[in-house]
């Protein structure tokens, strides 16, 4: 026969509390060691430091390579530098930038690129200081008619040695153009076409002029005051394209003269 002890469900639950009470235990005495296990900031450690900024985009050394040489709407340039000659210090800018350019200038056969909006007197200020640094040929670039090439040589005014015999061309304030020899005389004139300068015209007049002086393959041009650019380049152009006249090379006139008088020459 079974006898059921009476002390059994109080000797159980004593069990349980004190399982329960060893497995607190344990998680504190892991929750313990856990913490000791964390590594301590180190007081004398040296702080990191903070990463240097990216030097700034004109602080960053240039590609060692030729400059351009440009002008556009805005002033003439020299690579990514600006020389500003609406402002009295300009012209002492260009001089410095294209001396620092001279190893790419020097001897070398150079192109000079000019937006025909341009102020003609710019163009003229850029041959002038790009001629004194020393290039064997400069070419100016610009966009032009279809018939005529967009490269045309160009001679600084002050190099050029020509008989008093050649031919100069001008585009004048009407958008028509004026024909003579340097040494001055009757201008030959044409009227404006129905786009501008009527360049088809002027041509036959150039070539009439040319005949004259076989010894001269300079062509001389310039345009009245407040004209652009891009006519007195496409005026030099249509120059090259001609059948009974050949020039080599075109000379802008620094200062513009009156049609028909002596053009006295900047040396």
């Amino acid at each position: 026969m079974r006898f059921k002890d009476p002390t059994l469900p109080q000797r159980a639950l004593v069990r349980k509390s004190t399982l329960a009470w060893a497995l607190l235990g344990l998680t504190f005495v892991a929750a313990t060691l856990g913490c000791e296990d964390e590594p301590k900031p180190n007081s004398t450690a040296t702080p990191k430091e903070a990463p240097a900024p990216a030097p700034p985009e004109s602080a960053r050394p240039r590609p060692d390579v030729a400059p351009i040489l440009e002008i556009d709407t805005v002033s003439p340039k020299v690579g990514f530098e600006r020389a500003l000659l609406q402002h009295p210090e300009g012209k002492a800018q260009l001089t410095t930038l294209l001396s620092d350019a001279k190893r790419w200038i020097e001897g070398k056969d150079v192109v000079l690129i000019v937006d025909r909006k341009t102020k003609v007197s710019w163009v003229a200020t850029y041959l002038d200081e790009l001629g004194k640094v020393g290039p064997s040929k400069i070419t100016i670039r610009t966009d032009t008619r279809k018939e005529f090439s967009q490269d045309q040589h160009f001679v600084p005014e002050a190099k050029v040695q020509a008989p008093p015999c050649s031919v100069v061309g001008m585009v004048t304030s009407d958008f028509g153009t004026a024909v003579w020899k340097l040494s001055g005389g009757t201008a030959g004139k044409r009227s404006r076409g129905m786009a501008g300068p009527d360049l088809s015209m002027t041509g036959d007049t150039i070539e009439r002029f040319a005949k004259g002086c076989k010894e001269s393959t300079t062509f001389f041009v310039s345009v009245a005051d407040g004209i652009e650019w891009g006519l007195a380049f496409d005026l030099a152009a249509s120059s090259r394209v001609l059948e009974h006249a050949k020039f080599d090379s075109s000379v802008l006139l620094s200062e513009v003269p009156t049609a028909g008088q002596k053009v006295a020459l900047k040396h």
